[in-house]
């Protein structure tokens, strides 16, 4: 147990730095580059399609953390050194496009690698599941606490959102906060007990082959909900820019200051999935969550300032409760087969599948159609991904 509380804290503090960063990239940088700098969109998605190119390795770093589990520990420390050093090629020069790409290119493959380290040790500790629920649990908890530092500096440092010099400050403030990652290599206990591989293998189940059947199925069909579901990278990176050109300067500080409350309403979420699971089947709950999240999405367009911070703050809980389920499915799913580190990958690379399509195609698009109208192409993808559930045994 002691083993566990150690990787509890190596959790708690990875994603801490992890949801700090992806704040800065998701609600900071967008603004910067679509409003402040006016980049041209079309290059800009053409620097974002190739730095995503690099998301391809998901299912690759967990093919490894199969075959290697004993490198955890100095794959995951190197990938953290490239984490800190990708900053260093953004803030060299801000209004670079060049050097932005290298940016997200070693930023989004440093995080993917650590993240699949982290997923090893989740699915090698998650043989109990209360286990598995409090890693998740603390992972989304501490990923909370770590969307708070990069707004409360925001809101600080920059007082005239249009000066690049404070823009810089924060930038520069941001990665310094992304060091304390370097420590979890001193903190990661990965001598973890194992089974005997021969004891569990020479064993042979009957219903073996029916369930690698059910799995390989399962593990399709779950890829393609999460895939649908993950649509709303289609305006990930030019909705805070939406937001600042629809309500303003004071608008977009409003929902800067408020997006940590919204971050542990997502967590409220968890916690309230953590009840309704034992008391509607996994099939109908899902559904019902996803129908009701793509209605919120779709209200947005609509909506003034007030009602828009509302049904943001509801939609939250519900994404929460509905993503809880879903990662449910996602582990059960992978342990079903013989590499579940790759399994996991396989499934949680469909998030990178869509970012890889959606984000650069969002970017483009929202140079020629309105962001409402990319709104309502993700609350129809939403609805979508229910098809896939009801293919499903379980």
């Amino acid at each position: 147990m002691n083993l566990l509380k150690t990787n509890y804290i190596s959790f708690f503090i990875v994603y801490f730095i992890i949801s700090l960063i992806n704040t800065f990239v998701i609600l900071y940088i967008p603004v910067f580059m679509l409003v402040i700098l006016e980049v041209n969109r079309i290059e800009l998605a053409f620097v974002q399609f190739l730095s995503y190119l690099t998301l391809f390795l998901g299912p690759f770093t967990g093919f490894f953390f199969d075959k290697f589990s004993n490198k955890k520990k100095k794959l995951i420390l190197i990938s953290s050194v490239f984490l800190v050093f990708s900053f260093s090629f953004f803030n060299l020069n801000i209004d670079n496009l060049s050097y932005f790409g290298i940016f997200l290119a070693l930023n989004f493959t440093s995080r993917l690698i650590i993240k699949s380290g982290m997923s090893k040790l989740m699915l090698e500790a998650s043989e109990q599941k209360d286990k598995k629920k409090n890693i998740i649990l603390i992972s989304n908890v501490s990923a909370s606490f770590g969307s708070i530092v990069p707004i409360l500096m925001f809101n600080v440092l920059i007082y005239d959102i249009n000066s690049t010099s404070l823009w810089s400050l924060f930038f520069n403030l941001c990665w310094i906060m992304s060091f304390p990652i370097l420590i979890i290599f001193f903190l990661i206990n990965d001598d973890l007990v194992s089974i005997d591989n021969k004891t569990r293998n020479t064993i042979l189940d009957p219903v073996n082959l029916n369930k690698k059947k059910k799995g390989q199925i399962g593990l399709l069909l779950t890829f393609l909900t999460n895939f649908l579901i993950w649509g709303d990278k289609l305006i990930e990176f030019p909705y805070t820019s939406w937001i600042l050109t629809k309500f303003g300067e004071s608008g977009f500080f409003t929902y800067s200051y408020l997006f940590f409350i919204f971050t542990y309403l997502y967590i409220g979420g968890w916690f309230i999935s953590r009840r309704l699971i034992n008391q509607y089947s996994s099939r109908t709950y899902i559904s019902i969550s996803i129908v009701i999240y793509a209605l919120l999405i779709f209200s947005l367009i609509f909506s003034d300032l007030t009602t828009f911070l509302l049904l943001t703050a509801a939609n939250n809980v519900v994404s929460g409760v509905m993503m809880s389920q879903l990662t449910e499915r996602n582990i059960t799913i992978s342990k079903l087969s013989k590499n579940n580190a790759l399994s996991y990958e396989i499934i949680r690379s469909s998030s990178l599948l869509a970012s890889f399509i959606f984000v650069p195609l969002g970017t483009l698009l929202s140079s020629y159609i309105p962001i409402e109208n990319l709104i309502i192409i993700v609350a129809c993808m939403s609805l979508i991904s229910i098809a896939p559930i009801f293919f499903q045994k379980f």
